[in-house]
């Protein structure tokens, strides 16, 4: 209940992302048969596929500023349960002020990942000082474990627009340290900041995971190819959706179809294969 509780906070608080809109549609459980449009990809809520919310309500004076926050910290402070926190801080996340960031920021360490979680999702809603949000939200990316906490700084990075080096350094680690949540994470930053060097690492996704050779005996049992088949099935329509984001007008549903393009059209559009 407590990560659905979190997660279900996270569509609330999420802004909408400047660069991108996100794809609505979830993929059907066979792929093959079901080959849908880049735009769309999955609605089912989990840590890397938290969907952008309405966008925070600026606030233009610091002293009101100071009174949402003084609010929140009574709020905090009278909090009997991690659920009333949750609550004080959606509440704070609804408006967008260098003084929010600092108030949230400073939950983002919080023992449960749940509220850390919200932390950084309000930290990320902070458009109006987005340098500053974007910092605090990669400091939460490069010290954390905790697979929530870390898809939303991800995630939040790419509402940002932040593509500084370190924070694609941080994504291609990501990407390729699970098949799962983390790898979506970084593939929709990816799509969000419209990050076109990695064309080919996402195009190499497309297919099917499949040995090379069935016959060879050290491939991984089947369990590994199984679990890795699923992994891609939730996964692909992200990666679908992320290419579209490069490449407008564009989509591409296998690996030869995408280089393909690339060697014939990709440097009229900055991407190399």
């Amino acid at each position: 209940m407590k990560k659905l509780l979190v997660l279900a906070l996270g569509v609330a608080l999420f802004p909408a992302p400047a660069v991108a809109e996100d794809p609505t549609e979830a993929p059907k459980e066979d792929s093959k048969e079901n080959k849908e449009d880049a735009e769309k990809a999955p609605e089912k809520i989990t840590p890397g596929g938290i969907e952008p919310g309405e966008p925070a309500t600026a606030i233009e004076d610091s002293s009101s500023a100071r009174r949402q926050v003084a609010r929140f910290q009574k709020e905090w402070k009278e909090a009997k349960s991690n659920q009333d926190r949750l609550k004080a801080l959606e509440r704070l996340g609804k408006w967008d002020h260098g003084e929010v960031l600092k108030a949230a920021q400073r939950h983002t360490k919080h023992k449960d990942h749940n509220i850390a979680t919200a932390a950084v999702v309000v930290c990320a809603r902070q458009l109006s000082v987005k340098k500053k949000a974007a910092k605090a939200v990669l400091g939460v990316l490069r010290r954390e474990k905790r697979t929530n906490v870390v898809c939303a700084a991800m995630l939040g990075l790419g509402w940002l627009g932040c593509d500084k080096k370190a924070a694609v350094k941080e994504a291609k680690k990501l990407f390729r340290k699970d098949w799962r949540e983390l790898h979506k994470a970084a593939t929709r930053y990816f799509g969000y900041i419209k990050y076109k060097p990695v064309f080919r690492l996402l195009a190499e996704q497309l297919d099917e995971p499949r040995p090379a050779n069935p016959n060879d005996p050290n491939n991984p049992p089947a369990s590994y190819w199984k679990e890795r088949w699923h992994a891609w099935n939730k996964n692909v329509k992200w990666t679908r959706w992320a290419l579209a984001q490069m490449v407008p007008g564009e989509t591409f549903d296998e690996k030869s179809e995408a280089k393909a393009w690339a060697e014939t059209e990709g440097k009229k559009h900055g991407i190399e294969w």
